[in-house]
């Protein structure tokens, strides 16, 4: 009688037959494997988790934009009464337009310290200029995000901040006059204007960032992490890391934070409305987003006075500079990437940032003058 015990062969359960029927035809052992086995030059840090905290963020703009999709109308007679509704009636409906809200205002920091870092470190040099480019596209589409939402609400904040924009708009040589008329779709913003708006911030500019970001995690891929500007190549070699464990700990606690951070301003600041949007400001003095109010005082100055100067205090010095911010890759071919041997960009950084920051608190000054 034969005694010897067969082996047992355990039964694969039905989550792993579905994972090994999508990997065969997917190959999601490949894909885990290049994007949690990365090479993280000297080490993981705290200061890479800014493009994971971005990607978060405008995950929980999506989920949080469309659960208020379920109760918002984008109609002239109606936008402001259906927000109010969301406010006062919708269950945590307060909170959820306050995150969507604060959560804009997280994107535009963590995008301006996202560019800063990979300006000070020169991340944008060779073989890495697609990347910074098409970074650059996706910060106009962040601030393209924060100009067409501001308006849904359709309370007078919203009408008047953009009415000012797209005046400003309107300033630009050979396309501005038709963009101004495109987007108002009359007159004055109304009806269509709000409809355009509407579509532009649900549908196009996320569908246009969801490419874009795509495309740099792509070209980000290709070209490798640029690493710490500081110490030999023999040092950093010495120090990579792998982004899975520590990076992906690193970035999940940084999302952490910034959901929390979000979350106490929704509930210590929640958003409130103005008046509905009429075509009378009476005593409201219109102004745009803080993150454009450098730009809005700088427009105050006596040298930026008449239609000229509009055009080119609001559309010629930015369009500048964010040329200059797209040359700067093939302008600057030295290879030195420390900012500390870097003297002309570490003081053109400062320079950029104390200006917007002291065009940004005279803006707030003046108007706690004026109420």
């Amino acid at each position: 009688m034969d005694t010897t015990t067969q082996p047992t062969t355990t039964q694969p359960s039905a989550i792993e037959k579905v994972f090994a029927f999508v990997d065969e035809r997917v190959g999601l052992k490949t894909l885990q494997a290049k994007m949690l086995n990365e090479p993280v030059p000297g080490g993981s840090r705290w200061a890479y988790v800014f493009g994971s905290v971005l990607l978060f963020i405008f995950i929980m703009q999506a989920v949080t934009g469309i659960l208020l999709m379920f109760y918002y109308v984008p109609t002239a007679d109606h936008a402001y009464a259906s927000t109010q509704y969301i406010i006062h009636t919708v269950d945590y409906g307060w909170f959820l337009l306050s995150y969507h809200f604060w959560g804009s205002t997280a994107m535009v920091v963590c995008v301006f310290a996202h560019m800063s870092q990979v300006f000070l470190w020169g991340a944008y040099k060779k073989p890495r200029e697609l990347i910074w480019l098409v970074g650059l596209a996706l910060f106009g589409i962040v601030m393209g995000f924060g100009f067409t939402g501001y308006l849904l609400p359709w309370d007078q904040r919203a009408y008047w901040a953009t009415t000012v924009g797209v005046e400003i708009m309107d300033k630009t040589p050979l396309l501005g006059d038709f963009m101004a008329r495109f987007l108002k779709g009359g007159a004055t913003p109304g009806q269509m204007t709000l409809s355009r708006f509407f579509v532009i911030h649900v549908m196009v500019l996320p569908a246009a960032l969801m490419g874009l970001a795509g495309l740099h995690l792509f070209l980000f891929r290709k070209a490798g992490p640029a690493g710490p500007f500081r110490g030999s190549v023999e040092e950093i070699k010495a120090k990579t890391d792998y982004f899975f464990p520590r990076q992906i700990w690193k970035d999940i606690v940084g999302m952490v934070a910034v959901f929390l951070c979000i979350c106490s301003l929704a509930f210590w600041e929640p958003i409130v409305l103005l008046e509905e949007a009429t075509p009378d400001p009476g005593d409201y003095h219109p102004e745009p987003e803080w993150y454009f109010l450098f730009l809005f005082q700088l427009l105050r100055l006596k040298v930026f006075a008449g239609e000229f100067g509009q055009f080119l205090g609001a559309i010629a010095l930015p369009g500048v500079f964010m040329a200059l911010l797209a040359a700067l890759p093939f302008i600057d071919r030295d290879p030195e990437r420390n900012i500390f041997k870097r003297p002309i960009a570490l003081i053109s950084w400062i320079v950029v940032m104390a200006s917007i920051l002291i065009f940004t608190v005279a803006a707030i000054i003046n108007r706690e003058f004026l109420e």
